[in-house]
């Protein structure tokens, strides 16, 4: 049974609804027989259709104490993003682009709904981005800051669809955003749109938020490309 056939979130619908909450507050399934008799389905099918709803992490096996619920990860949509990239659905410019769209959006929305802890915590990354010396740490430091933000948006939808976009472009752009973070003029000059970010937020104005935000991918996306011009110089004169 294929991981992308429909009818598997449509037994997973199903499943949920015969669920029971069990003594930890999670969501259980009942007993493979149980499932079996409820729908009139064999037990090998039954068993298929778990395997793969544990494979797309919607559910966790647990020997001895049952099947539960759990959140879909990241990874799930983070497969898909993956899957059309590697079949020329869709490219990294889509990606880039589509990244850009829900940042302007998260942004706002975290101006309004955050909390004073989760502000606090934007601020000692952006410290983080801006005082790092280490390359690799700085980029972490980056990664986490645009998460956090999205944490702040408080909407647990546009989290997951987030994460597992943002973990491709983390894959595919590693290079690029290195040679940016290795430039003292571009590192200043990101930092400063960080900063800005912050700023814009404490205000829990939206407008100022995306204003910032504007700035902030305007900024990237010229000093990316100042970056890797550079590079491709330095190459061909060696």
């Amino acid at each position: 049974m294929s991981a992308i056939d429909p009818s598997i979130l449509d037994r997973l619908k199903e499943f949920v609804s015969v669920s029971e909450l069990s003594r930890d507050g999670r969501l259980k399934l009942p007993p493979e027989r149980a499932l079996c008799e409820h729908f009139g389905m064999h037990r090998t099918s039954v068993r298929n259709v778990l395997s793969v709803l544990q494979n797309l992490g919607f559910i966790e096996r647990k020997q001895g104490s049952g099947t539960f619920l759990n959140m879909p990860e990241p990874v799930f949509i983070q497969l898909y993003f993956e899957l059309a990239l590697k079949l020329n659905y869709i490219s990294v410019d889509h990606l880039e682009s589509a990244r850009e769209m829900f940042e302007r959006e998260i942004v706002q929305a975290a101006a309004v709904n955050h909390h004073e802890p989760e502000l606090e915590r934007l601020e000692a990354l952006c410290n983080k981005i801006v005082h790092s010396t280490d390359v690799l740490e700085g980029l972490q430091a980056d990664y986490d800051f645009h998460e956090q933000l999205a944490i702040m948006a408080r909407n647990p939808a546009i989290l997951i669809i987030f994460q597992g976009l943002s973990t491709v472009l983390k894959k595919v752009l590693h290079q690029r955003r290195v040679l940016t973070r290795q430039s003292s003029v571009a590192q200043e000059k990101t930092n400063e749109t960080h900063i800005a970010i912050v700023e814009a937020v404490k205000t829990r104005s939206r407008d100022l938020a995306r204003q910032a935000m504007d700035q902030h991918f305007e900024t990237w996306n010229q000093q990316t490309m100042r970056s890797y011009r550079q590079e491709m110089d330095d190459a061909v004169e060696k």
